[in-house]
């Protein structure tokens, strides 16, 4: 995917060259792989703007499954607080229960509005991150030829985004699943996640996350309101992620 973005358009490496992007890339993934897309050269390995793409589409597909109503995200903290409280003093099959319904009757399935409503938001955030990596071409230029690559792919994305979302907040009941990404800047652990480019020999202990590009899942389970064992909290699929380690070897 990045591969065929670097190809169309031309480079430059060397510093930021465009100060909106690069803001708005650092309030997405955090400094230091805003420093690396602006600092490190691009067009014989897109690797770093791969792996930002990932990171982006794993932020946006995290809440898309785990929402409760889209778009809104005003409602959605409003719900997501009322079940946390709920989920403390009921039992599981109370606020499982009530978690469906509520699901059921608040979203609006009407898949082609919500991506119309999405698509000028992701294909933002992927014009930004080719422009914070030295993209030269003019940003209303970029974002077209993003969304004419891309919007296949997101569509897809977001209609299977859409029927986890159906069954992780509708079907399933008898616990709750929630997808895990790990914060940029995180310390490295075998133990919560999974490095997604390990070349030969495991991280050192100390290395930082750089983003999140695969999601996880957790699965917690009220056992019961009172006494020493309440909840079961399992996690199920480690997330992946990119380390720092990552841009080692790629060209500054």
């Amino acid at each position: 995917m990045a591969e065929s973005m670097v190809d169309t358009f031309s480079f430059e490496s060397g510093g930021v060259r465009n100060q909106n992007a690069h803001a708005a890339v650092t309030g997405l993934f955090g400094q230091s792989l805003a420093h690396y897309l602006a600092t490190k050269k691009h067009k014989d390995d897109p690797l770093l703007i791969q792996i930002t793409f990932q990171s982006c589409f794993v932020q946006f597909l995290g809440f898309v499954i785990c929402s409760w109503t889209l778009p809104g995200d005003d409602v959605n903290r409003m719900f997501a607080n009322t079940y946390e409280r709920m989920r403390r003093g009921e039992a599981q099959a109370i606020s499982g229960r009530w978690r469906a319904l509520t699901s059921a009757y608040t979203h609006n399935h009407e898949e082609s509005q919500f991506i119309t409503s999405v698509m000028p938001y992701l294909t933002g955030h992927f014009s930004n991150i080719m422009l914070a990596a030295g993209c030269s071409v003019e940003p209303e230029i970029l974002r077209a030829s993003v969304e004419k690559k891309l919007s296949d792919r997101i569509v897809l994305l977001f209609k299977l985004a859409l029927q986890l979302n159906k069954i992780m907040m509708e079907e399933i009941t008898s616990a709750d699943l929630t997808t895990v990404t790990v914060p940029f800047e995180t310390t490295y652990s075998v133990e919560q996640m999974e490095d997604a480019y390990v070349d030969g020999e495991p991280a050192a202990g100390g290395v930082r996350v750089l983003c999140t590009t695969d999601l996880g899942l957790r699965r917690i389970t009220r056992l019961a309101t009172s006494g020493d064992k309440q909840w079961d909290d399992k996690l199920l699929l480690k997330p992946k992620v990119a380390l720092k380690t990552v841009v080692d070897s790629m060209d500054g």
